[in-house]
Parts: structure tokens; C-alpha cells; sequence
């Protein structure tokens, strides 16, 4: 995993810890990591949940919700 990457997925993670999902997710992690795009987002937003410590369904499903959105706006 490469060092912009791994900084939005740490980024990425906090804010799941926070309880945030969706667009405030997003913004949370747009506002704190400069390394952060739509790309890296989606590949971060991947990668936490294929991690172990996400067993939580509300964190999978806002994970999953930020992870889709990325995808969509990379796509079209």
C-alpha cells in the first residue's frame, strides 16, 4: 500500500470511528488528508472493509456507502 494511500485509509478509518458515513465522512476526509481523491478514497474505503476490526454492521455500512459513492463520481 503506498504512503498517500495509507494516509487516507488511517484518515478514513478515524472518521468511521467517529461514527460518520456518507458526505460527512467525505468531507471529513477530504478537510484532513491533502493526499485524498475520489480514487484513493474508493481504494481506502476497499480496503477497511476487508479489514478484521470492521465487524460492526452500522461501520461496514457507512464504509460501504462512502466506498459507492466514490465509485460513482470516478465513473460518470
Amino acid at each position: 500500500m503506498g504512503k498517500k494511500l495509507f494516509s487516507v485509509y488511517d484518515v478514513l478509518v478515524q472518521g468511521v470511528g467517529q461514527g460518520l458515513s456518507g458526505y460527512e465522512l467525505y468531507n471529513f476526509v477530504m478537510g484532513r488528508c491533502k493526499a485524498s481523491s475520489n480514487k484513493r478514497i474508493c481504494r481506502a474505503s476497499l480496503l477497511a472493509m476487508s479489514d478484521a476490526p470492521f465487524l460492526d454492521r452500522n461501520a461496514l455500512e457507512g464504509i460501504y456507502s462512502i466506498a459507492t459513492d466514490q465509485r460513482m463520481r470516478c465513473s460518470g
